[in-house]
Parts: C-alpha cells; sequence; structure tokens
C-alpha cells in the first residue's frame, strides 16, 4: 500500500503553490507544522503493505485536528469545508478526502489520540507555554448520540420484548403462508423478520446489563433506573444542554491556571465527581511527569471523605472546597464567641460543628459543656466510625434546640467516620486566605476552558457512540481547544510579550545613558 499525498509548496502549471494563498501566520500553518512534530510512527504501522493507496495519515489528522479546532465535527461537512474553504484546503494539502475517508479515519485511530493528546501538552511544557505547577479540575456533561426516548427501565424493556416476539410471530405465520402460496414479496417478509429478530437480540442484552448495572446501585434507585438502547454506557442524567434528563457522559478536565491549557482529560459514567481527584490526579502526573510541588485545586464536587484520605495519605498539594462546613465538628474550635450563649439561644437546631471534638481525650463537648464520650464501633456501608454519647440530656436547657425530632433514647449520639479527620484537616485549610484566592482562580481558569469547549466550539454533544469511543472524540476536543490557546499564545501573546521586553530593555538603556550624562554635567568644573 502507498500513500495518496501531495506537496503544499509544489508550484502548479499556472506558477501558483497551496502555500501562496494562505498568510504566514494562519492557524491552518500552525496545524500542519505540529502534526508533523508528532511521532506518527504508531500511526503509519496501524496500515497494511497490502490494498489500495490511502490519504496521508498525517495530512488525515491535521485535517481532523483542524476540523476540530474550528468546531467542525460531521464528517460531510469537514469534506465540503475541504473542497471549498481555503485554509481546509491548506491544512488536507488538496486531497478533497471524502465523508467515507474521513469517517473511517476517526474511529480507526481514536485509540491513538490519546498519546497524540499527551505529546502536544509536552510540546506546550518544552515550549514553555505553560508551567502546569497549578492545576484545576473541574466535570461537565456532555450528551451521548442518543434519544432519551430510547432509555427504557425493566418494565419497560418487558413490554417492549414482549411486543417484538408478538410481531416476529405473525410474520413467521406471513412467511409460512407466503411459502405456501408462492406470493412475491416472500423475500420482504423474510427481511423484516431478520430485523425484529436483530432488535429482539439487542433488547435480549440491554435487559441483561440493565440487571447487572442494578446491583452496583442502592436498592431505591433500582426500580426507576434505566439503560439507552441505542447508547448503553450513557447514564440519564440531569441538566444536560437545558433537558430535565438525558442520556450523557461526565467530560474530566484539568487545567493549568496559567494558560488555561488541557493536562488531562477523562469520559467516565459516574453522574458525580465524588471519586474522580485521585483518577484525575494519576492522569495529570503521568502527562507531565510527578512533580511534588504541583498544586491542585477542586471544587466542592470532588469532596469525600476518601478522597481526602487520599490526598493526605500520598502528600499532595490540593484545595478542596467543603459541601458540608456545617458538620465539620472542628468548625468552631478555639472560638469561644461562636458557642456564647446569646448566640446558641438564638439557633432553631444545633450543627454538628456546633460539637467541639478533643482528639487527645476522644471524647465531643456540646454546647452546654457536656461530654459525649466513646460509644461503640460501627462499620456501615464499609465504611468504619465511632459513635458517642452523652450522658444525660435531661437538664439540658438546650435540649430543644440540640436533639433531633425523632429521637426516642433521649440522648445526642454523634457518629464519627474514621476518615473524618482527613476532612477537618482540608477544612481548617480552607479557612486562610491563600486558599480562598486558590478557589478564585479555579473559577476563572478551568471553567472557562469548559465554556469554551461546549459554547465556543460547539461541542455539546457526542458524535460517537460507546465509552472507549467517546473518550477518544473527547481526546479530540481537547486537543482543539489547546491548538487554539497555543496558536494564540504563540502567535498574539509572547511576540507582544517579547515586543514589551526588548522595548523595556531599550528604555533602561537610555535612561542609564541619560544618568550618566547628567552626573557628567553636574560634575563638570565651572570656567571663570
Amino acid at each position: 500500500m502507498g500513500f495518496i499525498t501531495n506537496n503544499r509548496e509544489q508550484m502548479s502549471f499556472i506558477g501558483y503553490s497551496l502555500d501562496d494563498f494562505v498568510e504566514q501566520n494562519a492557524k491552518c500553518r500552525f496545524v500542519v507544522q505540529l502534526a508533523s512534530e508528532l511521532d506518527l510512527d504508531g500511526l503509519y504501522r496501524n496500515y497494511s503493505e497490502q490494498g489500495n493507496d490511502a490519504f496521508d495519515p498525517e495530512i488525515m489528522l491535521a485535517t481532523w485536528f483542524y476540523g476540530y479546532s474550528e468546531g467542525e465535527t460531521s464528517t460531510r461537512k469537514l469534506e465540503q469545508r475541504c473542497q471549498r474553504d481555503l485554509h481546509f484546503i491548506y491544512v488536507s494539502a488538496n486531497l478533497r478526502p471524502d465523508h467515507s475517508s474521513l469517517s473511517r479515519f476517526r474511529k480507526r485511530h481514536l485509540n491513538l489520540l490519546t498519546d497524540y493528546f499527551i505529546q502536544i501538552v509536552r510540546l506546550a511544557k518544552e515550549k514553555e507555554l505553560a508551567g502546569f505547577k497549578s492545576i484545576a479540575m473541574d466535570g461537565t456533561k456532555i450528551q451521548a448520540s442518543a434519544s432519551g426516548k430510547k432509555s427504557k427501565d425493566t418494565d419497560t424493556l418487558s413490554r417492549y420484548l414482549n411486543a417484538v416476539r408478538k410481531d416476529i410471530a405473525e410474520y413467521m405465520e406471513k412467511c409460512e403462508l407466503a411459502e405456501n402460496e408462492g406470493v412475491e414479496d416472500l423475500e420482504e417478509i423474510r427481511e423484516k423478520i431478520g430485523q425484529l429478530q436483530s432488535k429482539e437480540k439487542i433488547l435480549l442484552e440491554r435487559t441483561a446489563q440493565l440487571a447487572k448495572r442494578k446491583e452496583g446501585i442502592k436498592p431505591e434507585y433500582r426500580k426507576k433506573h434505566k439503560i439507552n438502547i441505542v447508547e448503553p454506557d450513557a447514564m440519564m442524567m440531569d441538566k444536560v444542554n437545558g433537558r430535565k434528563k438525558s442520556p450523557a457522559y461526565n467530560a474530566q478536565v484539568s487545567v493549568d491556571t496559567e494558560s488555561q491549557l488541557i493536562c488531562g482529560n477523562d469520559v467516565v459514567q459516574d453522574r458525580n465527581d465524588q471519586n474522580q481527584f485521585s483518577k484525575q490526579y494519576e492522569n495529570v502526573e503521568n502527562n507531565l511527569g510527578s512533580e511534588a510541588e504541583r498544586e491542585y485545586t477542586v471544587d466542592a464536587g470532588y469532596h469525600s471523605l476518601e478522597q481526602v484520605k487520599y490526598i493526605e495519605e500520598n502528600k499532595i498539594k490540593a484545595t478542596v472546597a467543603d459541601p458540608y462546613p456545617k458538620i465539620r465538628s472542628n468548625a468552631n474550635k478555639g472560638n469561644t464567641e461562636k458557642n456564647s450563649e446569646a448566640i446558641l439561644k438564638k439557633k432553631e437546631k444545633f450543627d454538628r460543628s456546633d460539637f467541639v471534638f478533643n482528639m487527645e481525650e476522644d471524647y465531643y463537648e456540646c454546647p452546654s459543656g457536656n461530654k459525649l464520650r466513646f460509644e461503640r464501633k460501627y462499620r456501615r456501608s464499609g465504611c468504619r466510625g465511632r459513635t458517642y454519647k452523652a450522658a444525660d440530656c435531661s437538664s439540658c436547657s438546650y435540649r430543644e434546640n440540640c436533639l433531633p425530632s425523632n429521637n426516642r433514647s433521649g440522648v445526642r449520639r454523634i457518629h464519627r467516620d474514621d476518615r473524618e479527620i482527613y476532612a477537618e484537616k482540608m477544612f481548617e485549610k480552607l479557612q486562610s486566605n491563600e486558599a480562598k484566592e486558590k478557589l478564585k482562580i479555579r473559577m476563572t481558569t478551568v471553567e472557562p476552558a469548559i465554556g469554551n469547549i461546549k459554547e465556543n466550539l460547539g461541542f455539546r454533544r457526542f458524535r460517537l457512540q460507546g465509552l472507549s469511543q467517546v473518550q477518544g472524540e473527547f481526546n479530540l476536543m481537547c486537543i482543539a481547544h489547546n491548538i487554539n490557546k497555543m496558536y494564540i499564545l504563540l502567535t498574539a501573546i509572547l511576540p507582544l510579550l517579547a515586543a514589551h521586553i526588548y522595548f523595556k530593555k531599550q528604555f533602561m538603556i537610555r535612561f542609564k545613558d541619560l544618568l550618566v550624562n547628567i552626573h557628567k554635567i553636574a560634575h563638570m568644573p565651572v570656567r571663570r
């Protein structure tokens, strides 16, 4: 097999080349240059020496990079742009690839895009476009390539399956009659039976997948849990593209807070971000190389006892916002004004933060000064903890404010997870001005990156189906974002910065010369 290629600088018979029609600082040139700097050995190895000639893989890869950087994900529209748009014609070297070739290329090489994403991030680091010293993380829901109407629960799937089987039985009878009577539309009936049997097979697979998926969720959610017939890997998620519920994926991004370059990404099926920090941290460290001084900042959606424990045990410099500050027992430690009698009387109900935990002597102190001592250990849903109980609450003046309405024992108890200490340490860290400033910076860095992907580039819905393919496509989206950021940095910001430094240096030289001349004049001998 050979490759269909072209030279963009090759002169035509009228004396012009593609290179003549594109300005020197155009983004399309930058994309072509970027693709040429990548290690594409794995891409070329995917092609056999046998068979017909294929479009040059480097040109096809650059075409997809440029297409996504312009918000173009449709193969048919990309085909049109490669025929009509001068910059797309330049990137595709005027090979005019058709939509089928473009589609096959994207699907065939999705598994390589993770490597190219990492290579581009490392190139940005080598070119000193970003230091990647401070990383902010966030997740966003992107709609799957399927309709919400195709999502069914167990009962609906069962009814749908029975209806399909009924149709199969009816068509089998028609087929038998047609065979006996020699009817001309026999082939059409057999084709319809084949379609219905394929549908039956899919429904049986989805029923089994749904049953297996239910085993991993809480019993109260199992009855309403749904699976999408077309896109089973997608999960029903809230508030996706303005819809109340829709099949979608949770896309994760890790962004450098200085340059807004994405240095880590992933697509998961979890509806929330609670278990994602450790995965995304390892992802970033793998992409950039481990660095102990690198700092991470995430919002409250990533907070869980397991994750803050992971951060503490691995000595990661991370700031994680707390979604439940009122339950942190050390929230008011050392703050006697907060527990003053006047303030406590105004409170309708005491928060857990009104109880101070003494770690050394292992007890809780309630607002009235009584101690809740250790009662027993517990284990619930795989979590271990300790229960603390007050000796007597009958004579307490804050009894109504303290005891929950469903309390039957007449005494206050507090359940403390063994991992609570890590959350308390993180909460104490969050009280510093430095941590508060980092959380503000997070909002102005990672969220604009997600906004650029979804709003400016229009990536609100995946084109491909299946978790593995969606992960590959999201790599393309993140590569597109990074290409645009790198192009701006290299062609706009850095030249301006270089010019600023140059003129500043020239000014300082002139200023020093002026000072020298003033000094000379001041010390010249006076002629009488």
